[in-house]
């Protein structure tokens, strides 16, 4: 069976593209001078029905996540959740996920991520990330911490959620006298847990001892033959028996009825995001981004080495490959839904994916995003779980 998820990093589209060309940057310190509050009350409006309309369609899930200091309105990926818990009835609640080493707090965010799954009636999906370095220093939490902190903290909401209270909590990062919430989540145990990540082997292996499913995002092809293959092993070997639902992945994605149509609009699509996220049309890329992503004590050597394989060594390597490399890189895919199917599938029987994120491309035509849901509700979705299906009758056959 294949879980399919939808995400859309609510980005705020509508600030000056040559502002940010001229800093740099859109991350951390462009000025926040260019929001515009009526701007952002009508894009989570949008956003709002893009989520109802990918239950509609026939998502299993839909994906909030968490950034601060840069222009996605998504600083509180807890708030969107509640949202998405009252205007959908039956689709799961993806938070791909709260920050930990910049939480502050984890007993008070086991509470909050417990009433969604109260409220929801246990549509949670918790995701946990140890966040981007520029979001620790956004917030100003010790970098050179960041995995221990995330890993207490992770610690201290499970406990939170199955030990019963009150007890003691006395930590390295945390220490609190008394734990003993009394609202606990609707799912029991608790909230399924999956961790989304990049190339970060430490994260890869975190995951794997416990068994979570680890969703990689949109990472480099061969980089991810590796992830996947450390974490089959890791987690083989920690006792876990690993299946397709242990594994998933993340991608833009575009489809449209018509080829040329398709790339059409995934050029302008793609155009428009490298304006939006990088706003590197004059190629000034701050000199200070990399630091940002990656200040000294943030990442192992290792780690670090991987980023500058696999990701281009720039937070920004991405959108700076242009559209053609991209698709040839399998970065994105784009194209008509019998040419998406394939990509898609092409993709899940490589590692064997129980799970497959897709993310769209905002700009400002929401009818672009609009037909491309619709498309995938009716012609890629079906035609995925049957390849899906006919795979696992085959497996449970042999």
């Amino acid at each position: 069976m294949i879980q399919l998820h939808y995400f859309v990093n609510q980005s705020y589209i509508g600030y000056p593209h040559e502002a940010a060309a001229d800093f740099g940057a859109v991350m951390l310190k462009f000025s926040n001078r260019h929001f515009d509050a009526q701007r952002a009350a009508d894009l989570y409006d949008r956003y709002h029905r893009e989520f109802v309309l990918a239950e509609q369609v026939g998502f299993d899930s839909v994906l909030v996540n968490e950034h601060h200091n840069a222009p996605i309105l998504s600083p509180i990926p807890n708030i969107s959740a509640t949202v998405l818990a009252k205007i959908t009835s039956r689709v799961k609640i993806f938070i791909g996920g709260n920050i930990l080493p910049t939480n502050g707090n984890p007993l008070r965010l086991a509470e909050e991520l417990a009433m969604i799954d109260l409220i929801s009636k246990g549509r949670l999906i918790s995701g946990f990330v140890r966040g981007g370095a520029n979001e620790s220093l956004a917030l100003s939490a010790n970098t050179v911490h960041n995995r221990e902190v995330f890993e207490e903290a992770h610690d201290l909401i499970l406990a939170a959620w199955t030990r019963p209270g009150p007890f003691a909590w006395e930590g390295k990062h945390f220490q609190y006298h008394v734990v003993n919430p009394w609202v606990l989540p609707y799912q029991k145990p608790h909230p399924p847990i999956m961790i989304p990540g990049s190339t970060s082997r430490e994260t890869v292996d975190w995951a794997a001892r416990h068994g979570y499913p680890y969703i990689a995002l949109a990472t480099n092809l061969e980089a991810t033959d590796d992830l996947f293959r450390t974490y089959n092993e890791i987690a083989s070997s920690s006792g876990h028996r690993v299946g397709p639902g242990h594994r998933g992945y993340m991608i833009r994605v575009h489809v449209a009825d018509d080829e040329a149509q398709a790339h059409e609009e995934g050029r302008k699509l793609f155009g428009s995001r490298v304006a939006q996220v990088t706003s590197m049309s004059k190629m000034n890329i701050h000199p200070d981004a990399g630091a940002w992503m990656a200040p000294p004590g943030y990442v192992t050597r290792e780690a670090a080495r991987l980023r500058r394989k696999y990701m281009g060594g720039t937070p920004y390597a991405f959108f700076t490959q242009g559209y053609e490399g991209a698709l040839a890189n399998s970065s994105i895919i784009v194209g008509t839904p019998d040419q998406v199917v394939a990509k898609l599938d092409a993709l899940r029987r490589r590692w064997r994916l129980g799970n497959i994120g897709i993310s769209n491309l905002p700009i400002d035509d929401e009818a672009i995003t609009v037909r491309n849901l619709e498309l995938f509700g009716a012609k890629v979705f079906p035609r995925l779980r049957e390849l899906a299906a006919e795979d696992t009758a085959a497996e449970l056959a042999a």
